[in-house]
């Protein structure tokens, strides 16, 4: 698989797996603050083997390994409160007068660290939400901004969150909580309609 960009996103939801899998805490970026330039990029390509034979050469993808591996969001942060959330990193402030928008992202404090270096499961959501039918799901990430941030050079100031995702281990993940897979493209359950209840993390049925 090349490169692919999804844009025109619904949703972003970054959920982090508690007491292995029993429950989840999730951190959503909804439309209102992803806005019409933000840019999903995946990019998850197998390793190939090469078969020769008197005919032709043949490639065929080799089961559980990769190739490349990785994924990034790019947008335009109406305010850095996304990104902290996203990091898990935001403080909110607590000046008396302070709004839902005012804090900031703290680095190399020791007592504040990045979702206490775990991995989280990255979904993302088209417009086009009918269930869980056009979800991307990257199940084990470490975001970062790995980006050069300049400030009043141009017009609008984009942001890239890498999201680092690795692949699945049956040997390291088994009991992590996280699905047994390294990415999802479409329907979470082939059984059933579901749809990702973004305050509890769990994918519920859809009632026709």
């Amino acid at each position: 698989m090349a490169t692919t960009n999804i844009s025109q996103l619904r949703r972003l939801v970054l959920r982090k797996s508690s007491d292995g899998g029993t429950s989840w805490s999730t951190v959503t970026i909804d439309q209102d603050n992803l806005g019409q330039d933000t840019v999903m990029a995946i990019n998850v390509a197998p390793r190939l083997m090469t078969r020769n034979s008197s005919v032709a050469s043949t490639e065929t993808p080799i089961e559980g390994t990769f190739d490349s591996l990785s994924g990034s969001i790019t947008f335009i942060p109406d305010v850095w409160r996304v990104l902290g959330e996203a990091l898990g990193r935001w403080n909110a402030a607590t000046w008396v007068g302070a709004g839902t928008n005012d804090g900031n992202i703290i680095y190399g404090d020791p007592t504040n660290l990045c979702g206490d270096g775990q991995y989280v499961s990255v979904i993302a959501q088209g417009v086009c939400d009918d269930g869980s039918t056009a979800d991307v799901e990257l199940t084990r990430c470490f975001p970062s901004i790995d980006d050069d941030i300049e400030i009043g050079t141009t017009d609008a100031v984009e942001v890239t969150l890498n999201l680092h995702p690795i692949a699945y281990n049956a040997t390291l993940h088994a009991s992590d909580g996280y699905p047994a897979y390294t990415a999802r493209l479409g329907a979470q359950d082939l059984t059933k309609k579901t749809r990702l209840n973004v305050t509890t993390g769990e994918y519920d049925d859809v009632s026709e």
